[in-house]
């Protein structure tokens, strides 16, 4: 567990995408992109190791519904009870409600497909979810994909890369929609922060 400001740390145990934790006040506490399920053992020995509890998790947000990010969810979900905060039109992917719009997630939801958390809050737009914490749509790499800020930080997700303290675009045959991703990106890279906490680089401090 490395602590990157005094609310934020990078879970560095975890399976898949880049996992983050965030204390957000007395008894409250959010855990971002838990990963794959393989790795919750791993995580939970991590926390441990930092004199930290899974059961301390009341939130779970979500940047995106990919498996890498995602898969885990619902048990964090199923073994603390947190709510889970997800963009509303990954979650209708999630459910079969509609469809992928790559052939690349077509492909890869046929293979495996996370479930859908309980505890569900949808995203569909900006919103201050919780005091300090703001949820930003930034669709493009999927439909439904937010980013987070509280505070200094920016969690990125997948809508980005960064690289010696800058954003960078992910590579385009990841994204459902270049245009919309290039918008999202332009609009993080505007924000005025001290770190920012990406789903597949390093989290590092703006430049």
């Amino acid at each position: 567990m490395k602590q990157l400001t005094d609310r934020v740390s990078w879970l560095t145990d975890a399976v898949g995408a880049n996992c983050y934790w965030i204390d957000l006040g007395p008894d409250q506490v959010a855990i971002v992109d838990p990963g794959f399920t393989v790795g919750l053992n791993r995580v939970a020995r991590e926390l441990r190791r930092a004199g930290r509890s899974p059961y301390e998790v009341t939130e779970i947000l979500l940047t995106h519904g990919d498996v890498d990010h995602a898969h885990a969810a619902a048990e964090w979900q199923r073994r603390t009870g947190a709510r889970t905060w997800l963009g509303a039109a990954d979650a209708a992917i999630l459910t079969g409600a509609a469809r992928p719009a790559s052939p690349r997630r077509q492909f890869t939801s046929r293979i495996l497909t996370p479930e859908l958390p309980g505890g569900l809050q949808l995203l569909d737009g900006d919103a201050e979810i919780l005091p300090g914490l703001v949820a930003l749509k930034t669709a493009g790499h999927t439909p439904g994909h937010h980013a987070f800020r509280l505070a200094n930080t920016l969690l990125v997700g997948d809508a980005a890369l960064c690289t010696e303290g800058r954003l960078e675009p992910m590579p385009a045959f990841l994204d459902d929609d270049v245009r919309h991703s290039a918008a999202a990106l332009a609009r993080l890279r505007a924000i005025e922060v001290d770190w920012y906490c990406c789903g597949h680089s390093e989290p590092a401090r703006r430049r």
